[in-house]
């Protein structure tokens, strides 16, 4: 059986270890990158990064550069495979380090899960209004926070 594909959407979110969504982005159709949307988004200058400790994935590999946050907010990167490279594995420190980052950064994972409980943001999307996009997951955000605040 063939599975029909659909339009992407993406936003960029900002949560904390709680699981509260902080910040979403304008939400963004098609194939655009992580990064790149992060800087469409947040100007260098203007702080709001610096405000939370970052811990990003590897789709966000500038971030170090562009942003001046330090190299500890992205997971280790496994080599390239190469005739002088043969065997790409990280060190055990690289994994243990990647380790951590990953249990740490789940929560996140788990906030944007949360914000996608609102099925309208998951099914197949055939609106055309790009504004209704945007609205939806501000709402299913907005949700997802007034959920972790009556618990």
């Amino acid at each position: 059986m063939r599975v029909k594909k659909r339009p992407t959407r993406k936003n960029t979110l900002i949560a904390d270890p709680a699981r509260y969504i902080h910040y979403l982005g304008p939400t963004t159709c098609g194939a655009t990158h992580d990064y790149q949307m992060l800087k469409n988004e947040l100007d260098v200058n203007l702080g709001l990064l610096d405000l939370f400790t970052l811990l990003a994935d590897l789709g966000y590999l500038g971030v170090v550069r562009d942003y001046d946050v330090p190299a500890k907010s992205l997971p280790h990167r496994k080599p390239r495979r190469s005739k002088n490279n043969p065997l790409t594995v990280l060190a055990e420190a690289q994994r243990a380090d990647n380790c951590i980052h990953a249990r740490r950064r789940v929560k996140v994972e788990h906030a944007i899960s949360g914000a996608k409980r609102l099925g309208c943001v998951t099914q197949a999307y055939r609106n055309k209004s790009l504004a209704f996009n945007d609205r939806v997951m501000a709402l299913a955000c907005g949700i997802w926070n007034w959920h972790l605040t009556k618990k």
